[in-house]
């Protein structure tokens, strides 16, 4: 089941190309959002940044990544880079990449910033241990594919900075609440590979 549903999104992602957010003279980071085989689903790969001051995502449940530096030779890199330093996963020996998903403008406290984040999605061959590197990520959190597309596990979070306060979109799943960025990418990649019950509706 879970080979089949990658071959399912390796598919349907084959067959579109992703959106492209050119800003320019915006910084560029990248992620990398893992999956890797677990019974009939697939799990996949979070962290849970470390708490830092200045960090406008700290504490923030996120993918692993970061922003490019100048001696990465692509976005590619930098993901596959910035998961090896956080939490020890080697994709480029343990990983096949699957595809390049959408571009994102980051945002603080509601407003734009001048980052572009670009998400790729891997496979990774098993599940693999992890080693955090704790200056950055205070934890590492396998959630089950399943639970992005239950609306069980959909909610809301409240945000509170300064004088900022608003409720966001989150999945809410045994403590961790993942909303922001990276929940908008999750949306954007079930989308993307028709895995929630919209996209299939208009497919």
């Amino acid at each position: 089941m879970a080979r089949k549903l990658l071959r399912s999104i390796d598919d349907r992602l084959s067959e579109r190309d992703p959106q492209i957010v050119d800003l320019e003279h915006a910084r560029r980071a990248a992620v990398a959002m893992t999956l890797t085989p677990s019974g009939d689903d697939l799990d996949v790969l979070l962290i849970r940044r470390a708490e830092l001051d200045g960090d406008p995502w700290s504490g923030h449940m996120a993918f692993p990544g970061g922003h490019r530096d100048a001696h990465d030779p692509t976005l590619e890199h930098t993901a596959m880079r910035e998961t090896l330093e956080e939490v020890g996963i080697d994709l480029a020996r343990h990983g096949r990449l699957i595809s390049r998903l959408d571009d994102v403008q980051a945002q603080a406290r509601g407003k734009a910033l001048d980052m572009v984040v670009t998400p790729f999605l891997f496979e990774l061959d098993r599940p693999r241990p992890t080693t955090i590197d704790t200056r950055e990520v205070a934890d590492v959190v396998w959630i089950p594919l399943r639970v992005f597309r239950d609306d069980r596990y959909h909610g809301t979070t409240p945000i509170a900075r300064g004088d900022f306060r608003a409720d966001f979109p989150a999945f809410l799943y045994e403590g961790n609440t993942v909303w922001g960025m990276t929940y908008r990418m999750i949306r954007d990649f079930l989308r993307a590979a028709l895995l929630d019950e919209e996209a299939r509706s208009k497919a």
